[in-house]
């Protein structure tokens, strides 16, 4: 299950509010310099806890164990969402946009609701049973389609009680049935780790059980993740496992264990991934989309006034031509090993790119991955910008026969978020890049000091996109989208 980061507690208590998040028009303004994020020592296990004996246990390979999967006691939930037992949804009343639950018990979240994120949690449940303490109920997550939501997936509602383990109505009883005897295993977790993007980082999990029962599957699955994020467990079942982190932020991973009797034990452990580079721009598209082959491409220019599409080796637009490490075409895992064999060393010298300023060094950009088969992410980053205004830029290249494409794009300044803009629909108005395909102005990035600054072009609802012919020619003109005059 795939969803944004966001907490429950503060979505139930506001049931009823609406928490637009959606990007404003002017600035942003944020401190250049961000902390550098703590080293990664590997995913070791410690040592499993006292009591019970037998079962299968995994030696010790260093620091203390994760929190064990046991569900809690939990109280009796209230008969809904709110304080004071109140309905969380009614037949009779409208959906309310960016809460995240189903207002008007039609069984969908936020139909209807205009998109301020790639994706969001969601659940159409009663909201008071994603509180109980170690219960089976959670949130799904809905992705942008074309400026409105899609269908909530991946949310687990109540279902009847059986002996596993768990607590699997979410009234806060575990295994409340006739004959239920068998006590269910530990899941044993590694440390929470933290390091850079786009790089691997490896996770061993551990198992015991209270009854000396063996194990019959352990499974790993990502319970939250940033949003467009398309990072996997790789292998899924096992112990051991490992993921590349695609995106900036927080990735949550929990390990599942089921002893020969069906009982259930689970752990849950944290990646923090913040970027060393005080420049960092993320793509992605289409979010959670099936079959989406199209190929956007992220551009940035050294100055307002250059050309975009330049391509020489020290040419004045980043982007796939001249900037890319390496691509993911039909050969995904060599590309990302090799880009993540830089990001898990941060003293090794920049692989080759465009130079801006040669030699080349920390204030030259680098495209790290050239994402062609759809959803991305791609990302342009540079390690220590030199002070001037730097233009960002997107451009629709190929949809591949997807159709038109819902694209979002994070700057990030010091290793903070400067600005994440609404998710935007380009055209699919050709393919290779021709002269008729969509390109979008979307900021200048004023870097200063230790100071950067993110001054959208254009406005919501009247974006800075032209063609390609019109983008290389001199820029989008000025006021207007797609030809059209602004209102």
């Amino acid at each position: 299950m795939r969803r944004s980061t966001g907490g429950w507690a503060a979505i139930v208590l506001l049931a009823f509010g609406c928490a637009d998040s959606g990007g404003g028009g002017g600035p942003t303004v944020l401190p250049g310099q961000g902390g550098a994020p703590s080293d990664f020592d590997g995913g070791g296990v410690g040592p499993p806890g006292a009591g019970g004996g037998g079962g299968v246990i995994i030696p010790a390979m260093g620091g203390a164990p994760g929190a064990g999967g046991q569900p809690g006691a939990g109280g009796e939930p209230g008969a809904g969402g709110e304080p004071g037992g109140e309905p969380w949804c009614d037949p009779n009343g409208v959906e309310r946009c960016n809460d995240d639950l189903d207002n008007n018990c039609d069984g969908l979240v936020d139909e209807g609701c205009t998109c301020t994120l790639p994706e969001k949690p969601c659940y159409s449940g009663d909201p008071a049973t994603l509180l109980v303490p170690g219960a089976a109920c959670r949130e799904g997550v809905q992705a942008c389609q074309l400026e409105f939501y899609g269908p909530c997936e991946g949310e687990v509602l109540p279902s009847p009680e059986v002996c596993d383990g768990i607590d699997n109505d979410c009234d806060g009883v575990v295994d409340q049935i006739p004959g239920c005897q068998n006590l269910p295993p530990r899941a044993i977790c590694p440390p929470d780790q933290a390091g850079s993007p786009l790089a691997n980082y490896d996770f061993q999990g551990g198992y015991e059980d209270p009854d000396g029962d063996p194990m019959a599957r352990a499974t790993w699955r990502i319970l939250e993740q940033p949003a467009g994020s398309t990072s996997e467990p790789a292998p899924a079942d096992g112990l051991q496992t490992r993921i590349f982190a695609d995106l900036q932020g927080s990735y949550v991973l929990e390990l599942e264990v089921e002893d020969t009797n069906g009982g259930i034990g689970r752990c849950t452990t944290r990646l923090e991934t913040s970027s060393e580079d005080r420049l960092r721009i993320e793509l992605v598209w289409n979010v959670n989309a099936v079959g989406d082959a199209s190929d956007v491409d992220l551009h940035l220019k050294r100055a307002p006034n250059a050309q975009w599409f330049d391509d020489d080796e020290a040419g004045d637009d980043c982007f796939f031509a001249n900037c890319a490490i390496c691509d993911d075409s039909g050969d995904e895992p060599g590309c990302r090993a090799q880009i993540a064999a830089y990001n898990n060393d941060p003293n090794r010298s920049p692989p080759p790119q465009v130079q801006w300023s040669a030699p080349l060094d920390d204030d030259d950009p680098r495209l790290d991955l050239d994402d062609v088969e759809g959803n991305g992410p791609e990302n342009i980053n540079i390690r220590r910008p030199r002070d001037g205004t730097y233009r960002l830029g997107v451009h629709y290249w190929d949809d591949d026969e997807f159709g038109p494409s819902t694209v979002t794009v994070k700057v990030f300044c010091g290793g903070e978020l400067a600005r994440a803009f609404d998710p935007l629909v380009l055209q699919a108005n050709g393919t290779f890049g021709n002269p008729q395909t969509e390109f979008w102005e979307v900021a200048d990035i004023v870097w200063q000091g230790d100071t950067c600054q993110v001054r959208e072009l254009g406005a919501p609802g009247c974006r800075a996109i032209c063609t390609r012919a019109e983008a290389e020619a001199g820029g989008c003109p000025p006021g207007l989208e797609r030809g059209r005059p602004c209102p």
